[in-house]
């Protein structure tokens, strides 16, 4: 389970990275800045994940 929502956060991760780099290409910085916001929101959670996995495991 843990694996399959890690593969889906990264592929998001990556997806979003994308999206950025459109957006920053194009000239768009309100949305860039929201998609930034999002990436770390995101970065955030899987942090998070990752400790309570890591605390569980100890």
């Amino acid at each position: 389970m843990c694996k399959k929502e890690n593969l889906n956060n990264e592929r998001t991760l990556a997806m979003l990275r994308y999206q950025e780099n459109r957006y920053k290409t194009l000239g768009n910085g309100s949305m860039c800045q929201r998609i930034n916001a999002q990436i770390r929101q995101l970065l955030e959670m899987m942090n998070a994940n990752n400790a309570t996995m890591n605390a569980t495991t100890i």
